[in-house]
């Protein structure tokens, strides 16, 4: 009896254990420089995400690559963990260290254009109790650069 009420309890836990659905972008905005020099500079930045999941979570790390009009930009740096709402937009504050090769490219087509392409691609690490799984990220589409920046 013991055997089958510890199959039971087992079955049931992994059972209703699943993946969680993906964080929805919705933004970036308060565009920021934080730090610049001939060797490196970052940006700072918050990005808009919807939680879809009927359950908080917290974001670990994240490990993304974020790409304008199809050049690499930089990589996304999560300072902290992350504490996110169930069934709610939060905002998710990264830096990122920019590649000023390919920046500078983009740079000149925002002077006549203020609508890019924005790609995110990588991973994050997000869960709950104790309980962290890598999630992949992987959006595309398009952003207006001037309605984030901060004055």
């Amino acid at each position: 009896m013991r055997t089958l009420l510890c199959s039971f309890l087992l079955a049931v836990g992994i059972t209703s254990c699943h993946t969680p659905k993906d964080l929805v972008y919705q933004g970036m905005q308060n565009f920021s420089l934080k730090q610049t020099s001939s060797q490196k500079t970052v940006l700072s930045m918050d990005v808009e995400l919807y939680n879809p999941n009927r359950y908080k979570m917290k974001l670990k790390t994240a490990d993304l690559d974020i790409f304008i009009n199809n050049n690499r930009v930089g990589k996304v740096n999560l300072g902290k963990t992350l504490h996110v709402p169930k069934l709610d937009t939060f905002s998710m504050p990264v830096s990122l260290d920019v590649d000023l090769a390919n920046a500078i490219p983009n740079m000149l087509q925002l002077a006549f254009n203020s609508e890019v392409s924005v790609k995110l691609a990588g991973t994050v690490k997000a869960g709950r109790h104790g309980v962290f799984i890598t999630i992949p990220v992987n959006y595309e589409g398009k952003q207006d650069i001037r309605e984030g920046l901060k004055w």
